[in-house]
């Protein structure tokens, strides 16, 4: 998992609340992944994005060119409603976001995200209100998400602080997930496992499961 420590990019306005999991993910491009060469870039918001001709909806900010590079999604209350599908995480990821910022996230979604490297961040509405104005004034401009600082810097200058967890925190600016902590020790649980094998021969393995 790559780390994730202080992100500088565009972010784009997604001014739409309660946008949940089949919607980011819609359940027909739930198969692909498991495909060699396929990802969810193509599925993420499918139906908000494209029309059902399988047009661009030139509207829609994912569509316009000023957010073409963004990095950063700026998005409505309740982002990741829904099934608990962790596909939705990793559309985020495919399509190229590294961070969502929004006044609230679904609990299993917000820590789907965490646990594939993209940060969810946590601000007052009023304060999400004033930085969508921003990025509506000027799009393409850039925020600053400072993960050791626990900030958020807006296009004004301002600098917003945020929460979250500090085993999340640490795990995500080292690019770490719960396999890296297990293979961590290594070593230890080699020797137990060699030690209980010679105390109990009889016992299976998953060798010979």
């Amino acid at each position: 998992m790559q780390p994730f420590t202080v992100l500088t990019a565009t972010a784009v306005p997604l001014e739409i609340a309660k946008i949940d999991t089949g919607m980011i993910l819609p359940g027909r491009f739930m198969r692909r992944h498991r495909r060699p060469g396929h990802d969810y870039s193509e599925a993420f918001l499918y139906d908000l994005r494209f029309d059902e001709k399988g047009h661009p909806r030139p509207e829609f900010s994912l569509n316009q060119p000023s957010y073409s590079k963004a990095s950063i999604v700026v998005t409505g209350a309740d982002f990741g409603c829904g099934s608990s599908r962790e596909g939705a995480a990793y559309a985020v990821m495919d399509y190229g976001f590294r961070a969502l910022v929004g006044p609230s996230f679904a609990e299993i979604f917000y820590g789907n995200c965490l646990q594939n490297g993209i940060l969810p961040v946590v601000l007052p509405e009023l304060t999400i209100s004033e930085i969508w104005e921003q990025l509506r004034a000027k799009p393409g401009v850039e925020l600053t998400i400072d993960l050791p600082d626990q900030v958020l810097i807006d296009a004004d200058g301002r600098r917003h602080p945020f929460d979250i967890n500090p085993l999340r925190k640490d795990r995500l600016i080292h690019g770490i997930d719960d396999i890296d902590v297990t293979l961590e020790h290594k070593e230890a649980i080699i020797d137990f496992e060699t030690t209980r094998r010679k105390a109990f021969p009889w016992l299976p393995t998953s060798a010979n499961i």
